[in-house]
């Protein structure tokens, strides 16, 4: 597809992901139409701004990790969302392309150990249930279920309408990386971030604990995105994650030399990491030629961009 030819919609952009995207998307030449839709879950927001458009990356979806109705706040949304976009381009002749972003979590057990000989691919879904999302207390468990319902409701849409244009879906871990949307204070970050800049500024000098091994640098799942479009070869799902699994006293000792007049929680070689689940990103790998950005260097930069906003005098 040329998509040098034809107008890209991107839905997002005023977050973390979505506010990487142009940038790769506009040196592949293509023409980037940023919208803002006052509520994505309804069509009515979305029938206009799709006369023209070649190929949409759907980014959008709420995020709240404490929800007063699970269904209503979350899992609904997120579904209803995702349906629209795709709706709304299938009643036009011009999209020939969809590329939505989902989750690792929909491809993984949300929260499982490891299982023996067990490796996670494009081909695994998380099994959460409906009616256990709709009565979980976890914030976390309930984003990540709505995340999976949303993507399983797009590939059952192609599955029943057969509409002309492809679909592919981004399947991102935990992002990390510098921030190009605007925030007004650090308190405003989004989880992925702002769970960086706590244990930046924590006081205590021990290493945090490591929840958390599988994640990308937020500019590698955004070119995934736009390598999708670009693509004619790319189906299906992609897995997105770095095979350097991450952890806190990785991530820490990776850029002290970088800072060295910082201070960082002490290393310490009893550091113990939980094991967790194999995954397997060689689909992403080959179908867009990935060297992923190193820890060493995504975790630098967005510690850097801390640092800026911390002296230009960003409140907390």
């Amino acid at each position: 597809m040329a998509q040098h030819e034809s107008l890209v919609l991107v839905t997002g952009v005023s977050g973390y992901l979505g506010g990487q995207i142009p940038k790769p998307a506009l040196k592949l030449t293509c023409r980037v139409e940023l919208e803002i839709v006052e509520d994505i879950a309804s069509r009515r927001s979305l029938d206009s701004i799709f006369t023209g458009v070649g190929a949409v990356i759907h980014v959008a979806s709420p995020f709240c990790l404490t929800p007063k109705d699970n269904e209503k706040d979350l899992l609904r949304p997120a579904r209803e969302g995702t349906l629209n976009i795709l709706k709304a381009s299938a009643c036009t002749s011009s999209v020939r392309k969809v590329i939505i972003t989902s989750t690792m979590a929909a491809i993984s057990h949300i929260g499982s150990g490891p299982i023996p000989g067990k490796v996670y691919t494009e081909s695994d879904w998380n099994p959460v249930k409906w009616d256990d999302a709709i009565n979980s207390t976890d914030g976390h468990y309930v984003y990540c279920a709505s995340k999976t319902f949303a993507e399983q409701a797009a590939w059952d849409f192609m599955e029943t309408r057969k509409p002309a244009f492809e679909l592919v879906s981004i399947n991102p871990a935990w992002l990390i990386g510098p921030f190009l949307h605007h925030v007004e204070r650090f308190s405003a970050l989004n989880e992925s971030i702002g769970e960086c800049y706590h244990n930046l500024v924590r006081k205590q000098d021990t290493l945090p604990p490591t929840i958390v091994q599988y994640w990308v640098d937020v500019r590698d799942a955004a070119k995934a995105h736009v390598l999708a479009l670009e693509t004619p070869a790319a189906n299906r799902r992609y897995l997105v994650v770095n095979r350097d699994k991450f952890d806190w006293r990785k991530a820490f000792n990776g850029i002290r030399d970088r800072f060295p007049e910082k201070r960082f929680p002490k290393d310490d070689d009893e550091y113990i990491v939980a094991s967790r689940p194999e995954v397997d990103p060689l689909k992403a790998e080959r179908q867009f030629g990935f060297g992923w950005i190193p820890l060493a260097k995504s975790f630098g930069d967005m510690y850097a961009q801390f640092y800026e906003l911390q002296e230009s005098g960003l409140p907390e």
